[in-house]
This record gives C-alpha cells, structure tokens and sequence, in this order.
C-alpha cells in the first residue's frame, strides 16, 4: 500500500473524531506527515538517477570489447580494438571484435572503425595516388558516374539574326567502377602465435597492411581494369605525349606540363619513380639552376615548376619508348572507391598444426577525366 499524505490525514483525522482531538494539532501533524513524504520521495528519485547514471556506464563499458575485465580502464579505443583484432588472431574469439565492429553479413566483421580509420591512414602513405585522387565510401559492389562525351558549341550570331540559331546537344555516357577483391594469407604455427615472447601476431598484421597498401599502389599506376582497379599508366583516355628523345629534357618537361587545360595544371601533380626522380635532380636550366626545388617544409613534397612531385615505386624507368612521367589534377582525373577497408581473416583447421592469418580488402579505381591527365612518352630508340 503506497503511504501518502492523504492517507496519513485520513488515519489522523478519524483518531481525532473518536477521541475528540484538537484540529490544529490534526492540521500540523498532517503538514510534517507531507514535508517527510516530500523529502523521501525527493531522496529516492535522486537515488534513482544516479543508479540510472550508474547502470548507463555499466552498459557502455559491457558494450566495449568483451567486457571491462577484458581491457585495462586507461585503455583508449584505439588500442582497444588492436587488441581485439590481436586476440582474435592469436584465439580465433571474433566475441571482442564483433563487439566493435560493423557487420558486413551473416559471418562477416569489419576491422572497427578507428582502426580501419587508422590502416586506411597507412595505405594512403604508401600509396601516392590515392592521396591525389577522389576517393568515394560504397554500400555496394560498384558505382557509375556520368562523364560528358560532346559539349555544346556556342555560335556567334548578329543582333538581328532571324532563328535559327545555332543549336547542339551535350552526350554523356558512364563509367562503372568496380570494387575487386584483393586478399592474402599467411601460414603461422599455433605454438609459435601462442608462445612468442613478441607480438607476432601484431607484426604479421602490420605486415599485411603494408602489402596490401603496396598492392593498392600498383593496381592504381599499373592495373588491368578487369580483375584490379584500372591504372592511370595502362588507361586509354589519358592523354600521350611523346619526347622528341629518349632521355629526359627541359624542353619535354616544359611541354608535358603545358600539355593539359590551365584548371588541371594549376592543381596538377607529378608521379615518377625514383630513379627518375634522381634524373631530375641534374637536370639545370640555362643559368645553370637545378630544376629540381627541395620542400621548402616538413611534410611537404618537392616541386618541379612549383607543382609536387610525388614518388611511385611502380611508375617505369627512363628508357626508349617507356612512359616514365604523368602530370596532372589526379582530384578531377582519378576515382578511388572503397568497398570494404580491411576485414580481417582467420582460417584454422583442428587436425592441422598451422593455421591461416590474412585479410580482404575490396577497392576500384579508374580515370574519369581523361584530358586532366598526360603521361609523357619517350622517343622510341
């Protein structure tokens, strides 16, 4: 029976009507009956917030992976997760990871957020075109993206020029891109993932984030376009230009850089290897200054006619009839898709005495502008 003051009243106003009590004493009593019930039900919500607040933290700590007795409190997310996928690595118990991670099927997980956050990061550093290039976020396995083929041609017409006017048509097509598939796995033995005095397991998925950026970095200068994402080295709708020699000039870079549209120059970029980079750096002009310009600030890339130059290890060398150099605005010219950052994998068969640790990505890429792009051509010998 809940006790309230109405209730207490009732109880003393029925002691005063049989022994014929005073109403005043009746009314202060009733008054202190309230003020108590007051303070008592004040107490109580007060406690029910904080055990509210209590349990709320409870709950988000439980929701962290695993559980609170399975991560250090001073943790922070992201080393929570490497954790996660550690554990997940050495025991093969997805429970931590599953915890942090987005669901991409029935049996699937994705690397958590900060991680994947932080292994894309990586693959960016090592992988030159991607940090030119537009990069899009998919839900699905591909995406089309309109490309204007024929514009229209305005006409000079005088004031009085009776109809008709000039007229055309603009025509477009599309371009899918499409995220492919790359994986890799490697053997381990389970005594040596479970004994290691070192965090192997940590070191061979560090190793595998590298390669992979290292293989995102070819298929983007140099992939086929079918079973790879298409590079910008072996797509059609860049433009060519051919060096009067075979070997590298200050006349054909003057050229190559004012072979695309003025726009595209002024947000262009240069991509060559190293050892053409090292060409470069002899190159003089006719004062006998190097062309080559040092970043001038941490962090920054060199400059050639005050554009960056970027290095890509899998751009050709100097040689007759090699592409060696592209020049241009890689933002307008490049489209980098994204499917699925990293997932991690774990392969282990009980009546074997290795197992299989790895990872898939799914990422596409293609040239949707074309005329922002132009690779120079060296003379054929």
């Amino acid at each position: 029976m809940e006790l309230t003051p109405q209730a207490f009243s009732n109880a003393i106003e029925l002691k005063s009507a049989e022994d014929g009590g005073d109403e005043d004493a009746n009314a202060i009593v009733t008054k202190a009956l309230g003020d108590l019930s007051q303070t008592v039900t004040d107490r109580l919500a007060a406690v029910e917030r904080k055990s509210a607040e209590r349990l709320d933290k409870l709950e988000a700590r439980l929701n962290r992976p695993g559980a609170p007795f399975l991560s250090a409190a001073n943790d922070t997310d992201a080393e929570i997760e490497k954790k996660a996928v550690r554990d997940y690595y050495r025991t093969g118990s997805d429970f931590e990871l599953k915890t942090l991670s987005t669901t991409v099927g029935a049996a699937s997980i994705m690397a958590p957020p900060q991680l994947s956050t932080s292994i894309l990061e990586k693959i960016t550093l090592s992988s030159p075109v991607r940090q030119l290039a537009t990069t899009m976020a998919l839900a699905s396995g591909s995406v089309r993206l309109p490309r204007l083929v024929n514009k229209v041609t305005p006409g000079a017409v005088a004031e009085l020029t009776p109809d008709p006017r000039p007229e055309s048509e603009p025509s477009f097509d599309d371009i899918e891109i499409v995220a492919h598939e790359m994986a890799h796995f490697i053997p381990v033995s389970r005594q040596a993932l479970e004994d290691a005095n070192v965090d192997l397991s940590g070191y061979l998925s560090n190793h595998l984030v590298r390669e992979f950026a290292n293989e995102e970095s070819r298929w983007f200068v140099n992939g086929n376009g079918t079973s790879e994402a298409e590079g910008v080295m072996t797509s059609a709708a860049v433009g060519v230009f051919t060096a009067a020699t075979a070997t590298l000039t200050l006349d054909a870079l003057i050229d190559l850089f004012h072979a695309i549209k003025s726009p595209y120059r002024a947000n262009g970029a240069w991509l060559m290897n190293g050892q053409t980079i090292a060409t470069l750096h002899k190159i003089k002009d006719g004062d006998g200054r190097p062309l080559w310009q040092p970043s001038i600030q941490p962090g920054l890339p060199p400059v050639l006619f005050g554009r960056p130059v970027y290095e890509a290890p899998d751009m050709p060398n100097i040689a007759a009839g090699s592409t060696p150099i592209i020049f241009g605005d890689f933002a307008a010219g490049y489209t980098i898709v994204d499917r699925i950052g990293f997932q991690p994998q774990r392969e282990d068969l009980a009546t074997q005495p290795r197992l299989k640790i790895g990872g898939r990505r799914r990422v596409g890429g293609a040239v949707t502008m074309g005329e922002a792009l132009v690779k120079m051509k060296m003379k054929t010998a």
